[in-house]
């Protein structure tokens, strides 16, 4: 595979991200009840991490000679909490395959740094359901 490849899939990544970050925020603000208040935290905890994750592939991909080509899904997320969980851990799960991917890509350019970042973020969806 080629540099060209591995920056496509990073900029996918990186929109990736910054679609997560847009429905964490939406969803920190859209949940209510006093029993959610728990999952409201964390999904409004987690956008500085996502926000990490992005600067990173926007670096890489700038180092790599490449251009961050922005565009997130804008898709609102499910009100029902329920339904926004289980969206999640669906986006999640893809997210974890595709930085596989990358890792993949990463090693046969012979980036190692990337490659083990790319692993760790994809050891990072590793998370079950808590109903």
């Amino acid at each position: 595979m080629s540099k060209e490849a591995l920056i496509e899939g990073l900029n996918e990544a990186l929109n990736r991200e910054l679609s997560t970050i847009i429905r964490y925020l939406l969803q920190g603000s859209i949940i209510r009840g006093r029993q959610n208040q728990l999952l409201r935290n964390m999904y409004r905890g987690e956008v500085g991490d996502e926000m990490g994750h992005a600067q990173y592939l926007v670096d890489k991909i700038v180092m790599l000679g490449g251009t961050p080509k922005v565009n997130p899904d804008l898709t609102p997320p499910p009100i029902d909490v329920e339904k926004m969980i289980d969206y999640d851990l669906a986006k999640q799960e893809s997210d974890v395959a595709h930085y596989k991917k990358l890792a993949e890509l990463a090693e046969q350019i012979g980036d190692i740094e990337l490659k083990m970042q790319m692993e760790e973020q994809a050891g990072h969806g590793r998370v079950a359901p808590c109903r």
